[in-house]
């Protein structure tokens, strides 16, 4: 049941569908036109002739329209089409719709095209066999109910959610200047350090494999780690019985312990186990290694393993094709030869790179921004806002 304090109507009650229809000229160039899930709005596909389409017409879009995909509409495959897409090309497979302004503000449309509250009816709604194979027809879009206000109160709202978005948008792009930032800045850090009369070892001369395996009690309770890509570190799963565990084999983790996924760390799934850690399980998946402390610091080798020289030795220790297929070969890890600088130089490059990342940890995470998009949409069609 909806929560929204608006009165609801059918899309179609201010939606109604029109195309401006165009023969596919053989000899023609056209710039056709995608939509990503998830309100995401459109993209452009690389100019084709018409020769190299098997659609006998095209519909040319206009800005202002409302558009979809009957494909995947249930998965917020929905926009309003901006003046930079103006008279490019859509199939069949892409209706389109003129904007009743005198019933609903066309800005108002804009972010309703985005929220996953309509989505979801979409969703719920859609025919067809499994969730990739659902499809929205054109009466079924029409006939979603959504909130729809007076036409004041739909530009009031509008305006607020142009200027809360506008911001988010510009925090998620500091967001990502500040992630190529810091991945640039150990980059030169480790590239340094590295240059600067390094010693080499083989991998398993500074690091060793200790496995300390878990006998599971089906009574007893056990928490699990997870290791994510790209660098980003350990995360906790939800506790688990030992019954729930079953026959999986898992293995005890202790601080200190540097971690790689064995099937993602060609992706940077790897991780340096802290005292929030102690007394996690992983399972067999998870590679435990000892540090030598008289050779290497854990913490540079946490950062190194995730440059891009030490993703180079994972890789060539990981055969496969993509994905799964990229299992790490232990005993080839370990023979791979590594350049490392003195200890002292590996401890301060740690400390630096460690005070880089707990400072940027403080901030408001890419997911907390990310998740403020629904929430402010929510409030925004419930009278909230």
């Amino acid at each position: 049941m909806s929560m929204t304090t608006y009165p609801e109507v059918a899309l179609g009650t201010f939606l109604r569908q029109e195309a401006d229809t165009v023969a596919v000229d053989p000899d023609a160039t056209y710039t056709t036109v995608g939509i990503y899930s998830y309100g995401r709005g459109l993209f452009k596909r690389p100019p084709i002739t018409g020769s190299e389409t098997n659609y006998p017409k095209y519909n040319r879009i206009r800005k202002g329209q409302f558009i979809y995909s009957k494909l995947f509409g249930w998965e917020g495959a929905l926009a309003t089409v901006p003046e930079e897409f103006h008279g490019l090309y859509v199939s069949h497979e892409f209706p389109t719709f003129h904007i009743d302004d005198t019933l609903a503000d066309p800005g108002y449309v804009v972010h309703l095209a985005t929220w996953p509250g309509l989505h979801g009816k979409l969703r719920d709604q859609g025919t067809g066999m499994g969730s990739r194979r659902q499809r929205v027809n054109v009466d079924r879009l029409i006939s979603v109910t959504v909130p729809l206000p007076d036409l004041d109160e739909q530009r009031r709202i509008a305006t607020r959610l142009d200027v809360a978005t506008a911001k988010l948008s510009r925090v998620e792009q500091l967001q990502e200047q500040r992630s190529k930032l810091q991945a640039a800045f150990k980059e030169s850090l480790i590239a340094d350090s590295r240059a600067n009369h390094p010693d080499e070892w083989a991998v398993g001369e500074v690091i060793r494999l200790t496995r300390r395996q878990v006998d599971v009690v089906e009574s007893e309770t056990y928490r699990e780690i997870g290791i994510r890509s790209f660098g980003r570190g350990v995360f906790h799963k939800e506790p688990v019985t030992g019954a729930e565990l079953g026959g999986k084999r898992v293995f005890a983790i202790e601080p200190g312990d540097l971690l790689f996924s064995s099937v993602f760390a060609w992706e940077g799934a790897v991780a340096l186990a802290g005292d929030a850690e102690r007394g996690y399980i992983g399972s067999h998946r998870f590679m435990t290694y000892l540090v030598d402390t008289e050779r290497a610091d854990a913490s540079y080798l946490r950062h190194y393993f995730t440059s891009s020289a030490g993703l180079e030795v994972i890789r060539r220790s990981s055969p496969g094709s993509a994905g799964r297929n990229k299992t790490l070969g232990i005993k080839n890890f370990e023979a791979q030869r590594i350049l490392l600088p003195s200890l002292s130089e590996q401890q301060r490059i740690g400390r630096h790179l460690d005070a880089l990342a707990i400072g940027l940890g403080m901030s408001k995470s890419p997911e907390f921004v990310k998740a403020l998009r629904p929430s402010l949409l929510n409030a925004a069609f419930s009278g909230r806002l």
